[in-house]
């Protein structure tokens, strides 16, 4: 049985006519006749009286009329929520970032971009654990953009033809840890503490959380112990108020905390790590939609020029 054989018998029950029912349904009458009929053998019983006119459902067709409307009637429900899926999934700006720039970043940024964009549909992965997993899924299309921390000293993460970059801003990663009684450091990093430190986030290799090699450079003569591995800073920022140890976080997650004293610095503000944000995409895909996004961002580019969004 095919739907079109139904939409022939719906017009054919509602013009009663064959030659008007057939120039409906854009086809010639002989095939048109020909449809009923199959429809009628599919059935298992004549559906249209022939020998009046107009032509009359016979008492089968009259009771299959309910049953030919819903099929069709379903189909055409199916077929509009399938297609308004695939135009909203096809709609979605995909992103990959880290887990805390997905909380501290990407929604006021989002929002500041709402005036000069037509998406409004977004999609954010962060489940991702190592630079090449970011950018494979860049490579593979499984998203559209990737938005990271980059430490300007260590240069480009990738090849910038094929993945080409903007920046977006800039943040501090401060080194904090919770006071002790006194108000004082739990530790104070220029001293040159000579336990092991309690360090509170991933020190994996190609993390793209850029502390590592900030780490390692600037206190090379010390030991951190990781104890509590996470790319998502709020976990890390709590960890560090409750005593587990010490954390590099952002400026602008823990600016309240350190007014209030909940946290301290453990180093001077010159060990602050400036990192750039910066956004790639995959030069392989050029969808309207995508370029459409990037040409805006590379006018706010050109128009911000040298703007930090915070220090």
């Amino acid at each position: 049985m095919e739907i079109k054989w139904l939409r022939d018998f719906l017009e054919l029950s509602a013009e009663g006519n064959f030659r008007i029912a057939a120039k409906a349904r854009s086809v010639s009458q002989p095939a048109f006749s020909r449809r009923i009929q199959a429809l009628e053998v599919w059935v298992g019983a004549p559906l249209i009286d022939r020998s009046s006119q107009p032509s009359q459902l016979t008492a089968a067709g009259k009771m299959f009329l309910p049953v030919a409307q819903q099929i069709v009637d379903l189909a055409e429900s199916g077929k509009a929520n399938v297609q308004n899926q695939a135009i909203a999934e096809a709609e979605k700006m995909r992103f990959s970032t880290l887990g805390t720039l997905s909380q501290i970043f990407l929604p006021g940024w989002l929002r500041s971009l709402q005036p000069f964009i037509d998406a409004n549909q977004f999609v954010v992965k962060t489940e991702y654990v190592t630079i090449l997993d970011y950018f494979s899924a860049l490579e593979s299309n499984s998203v559209d953009f990737f938005i990271s921390y980059l430490d300007p000293k260590r240069g480009a993460q990738s090849d910038a033809l094929i993945f080409p970059s903007l920046k977006l801003g800039t943040e501090s990663l401060v080194p904090v840890a919770s006071p002790n009684q006194d108000g004082s450091a739990r530790w104070w990093l220029p001293d040159q503490p000579k336990e092991p430190i309690p360090c509170l986030h991933t020190l994996a290799e190609n993390s793209p959380w850029p502390i590592k090699n900030h780490m390692t450079s600037l206190y090379s003569g010390l030991i951190f112990k990781p104890i509590y591995e996470s790319s998502v800073a709020t976990g890390l920022r709590e960890m560090a108020i409750q005593g587990f140890g010490l954390a590099w976080l952002p400026h602008r997650l823990i600016a309240d905390d350190l007014t209030k004293g909940k946290l301290v610095r453990a180093a001077n503000l010159a060990d602050d790590l400036l990192v750039d944000i910066r956004i790639y995409r995959c030069a392989k895909y050029t969808e309207p939609r995508v370029e459409k996004f990037w040409r805006v961002l590379l006018q706010r580019e050109a128009h911000n020029h040298g703007t930090v969004i915070h220090i």
